[in-house]
């Protein structure tokens, strides 16, 4: 049986989760969803995807059915954004192919499916093939990108686990020790894919594939940057972007000739729960294959407040190069990942200067993006001696 995938919450009903639960084998012939609660997840949550608490009331009680699960669906305001990226089918086939052999704990999928498209198998080598053009055709390119995005309409549902953890908190930020653990984790990932082929999946993409078209859409990005978080480039912010409007690209591809793994690519404390001694990392849109620095200068300029010594991040390093150690990783010094870790700051900083692409809304999305600027610049001042 082929379902229709739904594409607006309204259309996330019982008897659409009673065939979906049943084609995945959740749910038995006999079994259906009688009722269902949607609550919408809060503004900041989710940039590109609508993300849905589903309370669940079945037609027979049995206590091994998920009581509650999340869904996620594109969000239409940045659906041409996330289309742009991949990050929608990516996240399902990272579910359907590599969740469960990842050494990190994840949520469970229930159900997945989405609109297969024949040509974005071939996303890597149309990404090459842009990325070597003339710069002058970058902006030009890259308009025409977002209007074929924009155009797609393809459809995609994930139904997840509900993690019943502490989740992370960007805003708050964490502490040095609860840092420690995220990074112990992903080490472990970044450990089992370091220097592996990764190159049969075609949705898992090198990160600097697309540097030149990123360093244009920065610099196009800089004047609503710049009056955005004008009080952040008068504190001394402004050398690390200017840096960027004219080595961007430079500096990117530097940081991406240190080994490659799997990435997560969005590793930051609103992506994480914390259960008991565990570390689950869910939200995997953004996965791509690189330098394992970029994810860890991904996570600590987020997630580390402003007044967090320098001492702290290089013990914070040292122990994230010692779990690669142990991991077997021999090939890889910890100087080189404290220089990578300095270019994979400013890599972020290409990342976040690019607020004019995505709907931020008017409240914990921007606050959000304001704090990590904020922290963000803390570390590259911090850091700047290292390249």
């Amino acid at each position: 049986m082929t379902l229709p995938i739904p594409e607006t919450p309204d259309a996330i009903t019982g008897e659409w989760l009673t065939d979906a639960l049943r084609t995945s084998g959740v749910l038995s012939t006999g079994q259906r969803v009688s009722r269902v609660h949607q609550q919408q997840l809060g503004e900041g949550e989710g940039f590109l995807g609508d993300i849905l608490r589903l309370t669940l009331t079945y037609s027979a009680r049995d206590s091994n059915l998920p009581g509650t699960m999340i869904a996620k669906l594109p969000k239409l305001a940045n659906r041409a954004m996330g289309e742009l990226l991949g990050a929608y089918e990516r996240e399902n086939l990272f579910y359907m192919d590599m969740a469960a052999s990842l050494p990190v704990s994840t949520p469970i999928m229930y159900y997945g499916d989405f609109d297969r498209d024949k040509a974005s198998e071939k996303q890597e080598q149309i990404l090459r093939a842009a990325n070597r053009m003339p710069r002058w055709l970058n902006n030009p390119m890259t308009r025409l990108a977002r209007r074929i995005a924009a155009g797609k309409h393809r459809r995609y549902i994930l139904l997840l686990e509900d993690i019943q953890a502490e989740p992370g908190d960007q805003l708050r930020g964490a502490s040095v020790s609860r840092c420690a653990q995220v990074l112990k984790a992903i080490a472990k990932a970044h450990a089992v894919y370091w220097n592996k082929p990764l190159t049969g999946r075609f949705w898992l993409l090198p990160l600097n594939i697309d540097s030149r078209m990123r360093h244009s859409m920065y610099r196009n990005s800089q004047r609503i940057f710049r009056e955005v978080f004008a009080a952040e480039i008068e504190a001394g912010l402004a050398r690390f972007a200017d840096t960027m409007v004219h080595q961007g690209d430079a500096m990117f591809d530097e940081l991406c000739t240190a080994p490659h793994t799997f990435l997560h690519c969005d590793l930051r404390l609103d992506n994480v729960f914390f259960r008991e001694k565990e570390v689950v990392i869910f939200d995997w849109q953004l996965v791509r294959r690189g330098p394992a620095a970029y994810d860890i200068a991904y996570f600590l300029s987020g997630a580390l407040t402003v007044d967090v010594a320098g001492r702290d991040v290089e013990a914070l390093l040292s122990a994230y190069h010692a779990e690669l150690e142990r991991g077997g990783v021999a090939d890889y010094d910890l100087q080189r990942l404290k220089r990578d870790f300095a270019l994979g700051l400013h890599a972020v900083l290409f990342a976040l200067a690019s607020i004019d692409q995505v709907d931020l809304g008017n409240g914990r999305g921007i606050e959000l993006i304001r704090g990590w600027i904020q922290r963000l610049h803390a570390r590259l001042e911090q850091t700047y001696a290292w390249l």
